[in-house]
């Protein structure tokens, strides 16, 4: 996969079609393994284009890349995924890049989505693994409740109230 250097360059973020699930197989096949293992809570080397398509396709999903130019054409530097369950939640995971975290991306990418979700679910929530100090930095400047999780002990529960009534977008405080 052609890399994009993070210097200078312009992050778009951005639904992400179904025809586009090559994009993030090459995006987690990029990924560090302690990146993998944190966004896919476990043992995840690869996943394969028809588990992408899973991922990114559906009424129920809602799919984000966050591209940059290539030298080769676009390059996924992150994504942020929603699954909308049959009550008002909707559960979300993201990754960013390796060489991409700690600018930002997955704060905006967290935010869009957010911001796109507020007309269907009223709450955002995930579950994250307790060693994942940067996800769990992240939801907790987006004002997310950290809790142990019912279904996992091992892992924490981040919730946030979607505010459809007033500016759902605003997850952050102006720094």
């Amino acid at each position: 996969m052609a890399r994009a250097s993070p210097h200078a360059a312009v992050v778009t973020i951005r639904p992400l079609g179904a025809e586009e699930a090559p994009l993030l197989v090459a995006h987690v096949a990029e990924l560090a393994p302690a990146s993998r293992h944190s966004r896919f809570l476990g043992g995840v080397n690869v996943i394969t284009e028809r588990e992408a398509l899973r991922l990114v396709a559906g009424p129920s999903v809602l799919a984000l890349a966050a591209m940059v130019g290539g030298p080769y054409g676009p390059v996924m530097v992150g994504e942020a995924i929603a699954a909308f369950g049959a009550d008002d939640r909707a559960e979300f995971a993201l990754s960013v890049a390796d060489a991409w975290q700690g600018r930002g991306i997955g704060r905006a990418l967290l935010a869009s989505l957010a911001r796109r979700i507020a007309p269907r679910a009223a709450h955002l929530h995930g579950e994250v693994l307790p060693g994942n100090r940067r996800m769990l930095a992240l939801a907790a400047r987006a004002g997310f409740t950290l809790g142990t999780s019912r279904s996992d002990p091992r892992l924490v529960t981040v919730t946030r109230r979607l505010d459809t009534q007033g500016h759902p977008w605003i997850l952050f405080a102006a720094a």
